[in-house]
């Protein structure tokens, strides 16, 4: 029979056993989570209507940026606001990166996904709204580099108010003016900015926030650049 010393030692053996057990199961689980492809993506990759993309709808690459318009680091990617050739030095691996993914979206070499978030006060909410009304029209893209190119750095400051989105609009060509007043008059495209916010939020919770084939990389075209080159 075993005396009370050896009994006490299996315990604390088996005890030892099950806390390594229970550490390697947790390092197992984080490699997984930080390595596999986010399948909850899939739904930006599904509609159109809210999610614009421009390249190939079956291409085997795609990225997709989560973005806001009132977000100044997200206008310095996009490259089309005056202010941000004055950047370049600072942030030379930012500055247009959006840029360069949508060249090569345009040359059919992948597909790239724009989710217009709303986070950053009523300006981002009615800047989201113009662009969702423009897709209408098919005239997202249009409206999003009228958008960017008039942000001036700074948030909520009237610059993305309703009067001013319109008169952005009408300088859009093929933009039927009144459907897209009415549209952004009647927050008809509200509900959209909201899902959008909603299905966003479950995947990130900052801007601009980049995805490689459902994998998250940092905001930079050379971190862009090498995912797409590793796949």
């Amino acid at each position: 029979m075993a005396n009370n010393n050896e009994v006490v030692a299996v315990k604390k053996s088996s005890l030892w056993l099950v806390i390594v057990l229970i550490v390697i199961v947790v390092i197992v689980a984080v490699i997984l989570l930080v390595t596999k492809p986010n399948n909850d993506l899939e739904v930006f990759n599904e509609n159109p209507q809210l999610y614009p993309f421009i390249g190939s709808q079956n291409s085997s690459d795609v990225v997709i940026e989560f973005s806001d318009f009132q977000c100044p680091f997200c206008a310095l990617a996009s490259g089309l606001p005056q202010f941000a050739e004055d950047y370049r030095n600072q942030y030379p691996d930012l500055v247009r990166m959006s840029e360069k993914i949508r060249e090569k979206a345009e040359n059919g070499e992948l597909k790239f996904i724009y989710v217009p978030m709303s986070f950053l006060g009523q300006e981002s909410v009615y800047a989201s709204e113009a662009a969702l009304c423009a897709n209408k029209q098919g005239k997202f893209w249009e409206m999003h580099d009228a958008i960017f190119s008039a942000h001036d750095g700074d948030e909520n400051n009237g610059k993305y108010s309703k009067a001013n989105l319109k008169e952005m609009a009408r300088n859009i060509s093929g933009m039927n003016l009144q459907e897209f007043n009415n549209c952004l008059d009647n927050d008809e495209t509200f509900s959209d900015v909201r899902q959008v916010a909603d299905e966003a939020g479950n995947v990130v919770s900052a801007t601009p926030s980049f995805f490689v084939n459902g994998e998250k990389v940092s905001a930079s075209w050379t971190a862009v650049n090498n995912a797409l080159e590793k796949n």
